[in-house]
């Protein structure tokens, strides 16, 4: 796994199988979704909801040990508070849109273990 940390994802859950399970899910469901409209923000070139929404994700990066992905939501927010350039946010979140496809694609792979 490139983009997750199943112990500690386990450690979160107090490795309770049933918790993880519902966690890995709910994951699974929410973060597209907030990815969802991330991307529209960008689209719209709306730099307070661009730094919103990556606000809004970056912590959960914390639960599932995506550490790198966290540092990236964090100079995405940074960068659109700063009023950057729409290219150089585009630009980053493209780069954390094929992590993220990555990151899912490896819950989903774990979920079907647990």
């Amino acid at each position: 796994m490139n983009h997750i940390d199943i112990e500690l994802i386990n450690q979160n859950m107090f490795d309770n199988p049933e918790l993880i399970k519902q966690f890995v899910s709910m994951y699974l469901i929410q973060t597209p979704v907030d990815l969802d409209k991330l991307r529209q923000a960008l689209a719209e070139g709306n730099l307070q909801k661009i730094g919103d929404a990556a606000h809004h994700i970056k912590p959960t990066m914390d639960y599932i040990g995506a550490f790198h992905l966290k540092d990236k939501f964090e100079e995405l927010e940074a960068n659109a508070k700063n009023k950057d350039a729409l290219d150089g946010l585009r630009a980053t979140f493209d780069i954390i849109d094929i992590e993220m496809k990555e990151l899912l694609f490896e819950l989903e792979q774990y979920e079907k273990t647990i």
